[in-house]
């Protein structure tokens, strides 16, 4: 028998990355909006995340200014950086059926709009070079290799011979670089010059580089960059890589990974957009 509804939901967003706090964000949005109770998001602007939520996205959330606001006498407290699939599994599922679930995630993912500095640079950047034949790869290489030892230990599903490598992303970038524009996205910039020297043609978004922080780039050229993925006619990510996975799932985009050297659709990303198209989206 399922529990008591909530009065209301709270998801606490600090101490994640951005991709973290956002695919938790949309699964408590989700269930709040199909149970017609509020939510409400608190979000600490800290080490792994340096910007105020207001100070990237335009969405009709409701934000609270402290972790512990009073929100009502009977509010359910979420604070884990889960993707939203084990958010209805762990909670959601007592409420509502997994089909409704999903495609009330996609419209909450559709009301999540970056605010309108952000989109004009998006909306210029990928007019401008033809990102909708592209192909977009994300490279994430940087603390998530001073993670594989965890993921190792503490996961069943990680597997060390899957972890991407860079020789499998030269390979892929060869292979299309000729035939359409190739879009990199990388949190590196040793990564992004060497291979920008290597592939001339390769257009990245001009973006800083900082060492203060969890993150080497700041937070609005993430979402800038998630973005400009979406609008690629293909994602290819990094394994292990939320940042990757949400890119795609936020704007519906085909995703693969490079596994090993070798690039291998997601059965995952698949799972997570079926019946998006219902929508209209």
């Amino acid at each position: 028998m399922a529990e008591k509804t909530p009065d209301a939901i709270l998801y606490r967003a600090a101490h994640y990355g951005l991709a973290n706090r956002l695919r938790a964000m949309v699964g408590y949005q989700a269930i709040a909006n199909l149970l017609d109770i509020p939510f409400h998001l608190w979000w600490s602007s800290d080490d792994s995340c340096r910007a105020r939520f207001g100070e990237l996205f335009e969405s009709p959330i409701k934000v609270v200014s402290s972790p512990n606001a009073k929100v009502g006498s009977n509010v359910a407290v979420f604070e884990q950086g889960v993707w939203f699939e084990v958010v209805w599994k762990t909670f959601g599922a007592q409420f509502v059926e997994w089909p409704e679930f999903l495609q009330e995630v996609h419209r909450c993912l559709r009301s999540l709009r970056p605010i309108a500095k952000i989109q004009r640079q998006v909306d210029e950047f990928a007019s401008s070079q033809n990102l909708g034949q592209a192909l977009g790869i994300h490279i994430r290489h940087t603390d998530n290799i001073d993670s594989y030892d965890y993921w190792v230990a503490e996961s069943r599903d990680f597997n060390r011979a899957d972890i991407s490598s860079l020789d499998g992303f030269r390979n892929l970038i060869g292979e299309n670089i000729a035939a359409r524009p190739v879009l990199i996205a990388t949190d590196n910039t040793r990564v992004e010059a060497d291979l920008k020297e290597l592939y001339p043609r390769l257009l990245t978004y001009p973006k800083p580089y900082k060492t203060a922080g969890a993150r080497s780039t700041p937070i609005a050229h993430a979402v800038i960059e998630m973005q400009l993925l979406g609008r690629c006619s293909e994602i290819v990510g990094t394994y292990y890589s939320s940042f990757s996975k949400f890119s795609a799932v936020w704007s519906g985009v085909p995703y693969s990974e490079v596994r090993g050297v070798q690039v291998v659709r997601s059965d995952f990303v698949d799972r997570m957009l079926i019946g998006r198209d219902t929508l209209g989206l």
